[in-house]
């Protein structure tokens, strides 16, 4: 078994903790000392797989899998933005929400499917897929229905950045533990 130990129908809920905590603590820490951008994004990938990959057990190929998940966030932060603008720019009278939704649904989409196949392997990726895209979908209509992004500050933190970041390792987190509750119940 390669996630804490326990109920083998909680992985899910384990794995969702703990890539929430794991990517709040790596972006809300750089945040405080390095202003959002490539850099903060490159170092907060690696505190955070590394702290997820290593409290969900997957510790074998640890420094191969960090290198490729860091490269896994930055490309999906990209891509995000992509989707975001070109939605923005197609659906303009729709504004600026639209946009951030299509970006916060691509990110923890993308984001979470690149983790599944670092540690599974391609055969997972249509599970990793619509796990990761469920989990995005669900996140980010309780971020948007409670209006979360504000694009708010505290002491120079990038508060939208941290609930980005924490959304993106919070889905990957569930989409993990999920995977390893399904493998188990067959």
């Amino acid at each position: 078994m390669n996630i804490v130990h326990g109920s083998h129908r909680t992985h899910w809920a384990i794995g969702l903790l703990i890539g929430l905590v794991s990517f709040l603590l790596s972006s809300f820490l750089f945040s405080l000392f390095i202003e959002a951008g490539v850099l903060v994004t490159f170092l907060t990938g690696v505190v955070g797989s590394i702290l997820l990959f290593f409290l969900l057990g997957h510790r074998e190929h640890l420094i191969r899998n960090v290198g490729l998940s860091t490269i896994g966030m930055v490309a999906s932060i990209l891509l995000g933005f992509a989707v975001g603008e070109t939605f923005a720019a197609i659906f303009p009278t729709l504004g600026d929400t639209y946009g951030n939704t299509a970006f916060l649904i691509m990110v923890t989409t993308a984001f979470g499917t690149m983790l599944g196949v670092i540690v599974y392997g391609k055969k997972a990726l249509g599970f990793f897929l619509l796990a990761s895209f469920v989990t995005a979908l669900v996140l980010t209509v309780l971020i948007e229905v409670t209006n979360v992004m504000k694009g708010q500050f505290w002491q120079g933190v990038d508060l939208n950045y941290v609930l980005i970041v924490t959304t993106i390792g919070a889905v990957a987190g569930f989409a993990l533990g999920l995977f390893e509750d399904v493998k188990h119940a067959h």
